[in-house]
């Protein structure tokens, strides 16, 4: 199967932020691209970049909004990324900024490679999104990923951070509109990928200190259990964490899944097939794992369980767990996540 690059729900809060403040429909807009309301609930969550590639593709031209990677990364800052974000946050220098970035992109975004090239006494940082997503519906998250590096350098170092060139991977646009100090520094565009040049200086530079409580890793936040936390290294591990992105659709299925991975019905089909395996198994699964979770929480009434595993009706979800487990939900509450009485 081919990978599937999966984001944290975090690249997309800001989006939904911003929007909702200008009046947009989000939720129509969500809906048509296959998201849930709930992931704002687990800013960690992953969910299929094709999604939101879709979602803020679909957007922008019915708003009419054709700077909306800029406008979306003009209101956040790094205390918005998460986990992410708080660890870039720790950094001594621009340089180990990038460093960092690199270590744990994978498991943001990892849809997205970050590299370093330097030329003498300057740097290249350098930024390229898969091919496997849809380059028509792109120029948005193209937009997000210059905007987000070249805010969060400025978060660093402030009026320091000096560009000398910037390539950039998409149609030509007013940058100096979002970064008047880029007024006379040259900038080639419908580049293969995007990067901004700077000297070696800025770079290896120390950087400001960020005395924002938000920056501040908390508890239990690590560099490993962050990374184990990503994107599964493993195609059918991407499939089910593509799956658990939409598991409270009333309508997840094959082809809703195929949708958000920008694939076809038959083709993912096929792929499943090929892998010993079924659509129906993996839904199965995944829904008796989150059932699993769901009930550690004894104030979780069955109803909401069921809404969020994608059951209309509660009866549904209690005949599906009979046939997972012998016993009902409620029995099975009892057995597995009550303590036991003495």
């Amino acid at each position: 199967m081919e990978p599937i690059p999966l984001v944290r729900m975090a690249a997309l809060i800001p989006a939904i932020s911003y929007l909702t403040a200008e009046g947009v429909p989000v939720r129509r807009y969500l809906r048509h691209a296959g998201l849930s309301n709930r992931g704002s609930e687990n800013l960690e969550s992953l969910i299929p970049l094709h999604q939101v590639c879709h979602f803020l593709s679909f957007v922008a031209h019915s708003e009419g909004f054709a700077d909306l990677g800029f406008r979306i990364a003009g209101h956040r800052g790094m205390e918005n990324l998460g986990t992410y974000g708080r660890f870039v946050a720790q950094s001594l220098t621009i340089h180990d900024a990038i460093q960092i970035s690199r270590k744990l992109i994978a498991s943001y975004n990892s849809g997205l490679q970050i590299w370093l090239e330097h030329h003498g006494d300057q740097v290249r940082y350098c930024q390229k999104y898969t091919k496997a997503l849809p380059q028509e519906r792109i120029t948005e998250i193209v937009q997000l990923g210059l905007m987000n590096a070249m805010s969060q350098a400025y978060d660093l170092v402030g009026a320091d951070w000096q560009v000398k060139r910037i390539e950039w991977a998409s149609d030509p646009i007013d940058l100096t509109k979002y970064f008047p100090a880029l007024a006379n520094v040259p900038i080639a565009f419908r580049q293969p990928f995007t990067s901004v040049w700077v000297h070696q200086s800025v770079m290896s530079a120390p950087v400001r200190r960020l005395d924002v409580p938000a920056h501040k890793l908390q508890d239990g936040e690590d560099l490993e259990s962050y990374v184990e936390s990503g994107p599964s290294s493993d195609p059918i591990g991407q499939l089910k964490q593509a799956i658990e992105s939409v598991l409270d659709h009333p309508t997840v299925g094959v082809r809703l899944t195929a949708s958000i991975i920008g694939t076809s019905a038959r083709t993912l089909q096929r792929r499943l097939t090929d892998q010993d395996t079924s659509f129906s198994r993996l839904l199965q699964a995944i829904r008796f794992r989150t059932a699993h979770q769901l009930l550690e929480d004894p104030k979780m009434p069955l109803k909401e369980i069921a809404s969020r595993l994608g059951y209309t009706d509660v009866a549904n979800f209690i005949r599906a767990f009979k046939r997972w487990t012998g016993v009902g939900p409620s029995q099975y509450r009892r057995l597995h996540h009550e303590p036991e009485r003495e």
